[in-house]
């Protein structure tokens, strides 16, 4: 894709990351082009050179990874820190340190890998309406149960961040990836039930 109408995405560069100052920490950028093209990106680390904007989901900026905007073709570019506060997570369990626990995991364990990101994606994609259910039925079933394993992940988390041994970390990161999916899973169904009733009760 031509410079002048929107991002380029480096795919024979040298395999060095790309160079510029970023602060580590996920961010969401929305930039519009000289001719008025907008593009969007959540959860993504973002560094800037004289030149560029540079974002990618991985945090070492993989030049095959990255999406380069170049300053002078931008009309406009807005960057803001990323908050997740529709998730299941937080519809569970609210703000606090298991989420701030959970939170680390994910960044320090399942960002920097492709198939952690994969599963965050995917975690991310269906986890909006499945959260707007749990929030509207805080002490269903289907929400306690989920709150319970989200605050024995977050217990897992702060073990595994005190784990002295690669061993003992890597085990507990299983654990965690597969508590996960267990409690997507457990808080789909219930979402399922729950709408169903919801719609029944609309209908009568």
């Amino acid at each position: 894709m031509s410079s002048d109408e929107g991002p380029e995405t480096d795919t024979d560069e040298a395999e060095q990351p790309e160079e510029g100052v970023g602060d580590g920490r996920e961010k969401f950028i929305r930039v519009v082009t000289a001719s008025g093209k907008e593009f969007e990106h959540g959860e993504v680390y973002v560094r800037h050179t004289a030149s560029e904007y540079l974002v990618s989901d991985d945090p070492e900026f993989p030049p095959a990874e990255t999406t380069r905007y170049r300053k002078s073709n931008l009309h406009h570019a807005e960057i803001t820190q990323h908050h997740s506060n529709c998730f299941i997570t937080t519809a569970a369990a609210g703000e606090g340190p298991t989420l701030d626990s959970l939170r680390g995991f994910r960044a320090d364990v399942m960002r920097p890998t492709r198939s952690g990101r994969a599963l965050l994606h995917a975690y991310e994609t269906v986890s909006p309406p499945i959260a707007a259910t749990l929030d509207r039925h805080p002490e269903a079933t289907t929400t306690r149960i989920v709150r319970g394993l989200v605050e024995r992940c977050g217990s897992f988390a702060d073990r595994r961040r005190g784990a002295t041994t690669g061993g003992a970390r890597a085990a507990l990161s299983v654990t965690l990836i597969c508590l996960y999916i267990v409690g997507v899973a457990l808080a789909a169904l219930g979402h399922g039930w729950l709408r169903c009733r919801e719609l029944a009760a609309t209908v009568s």
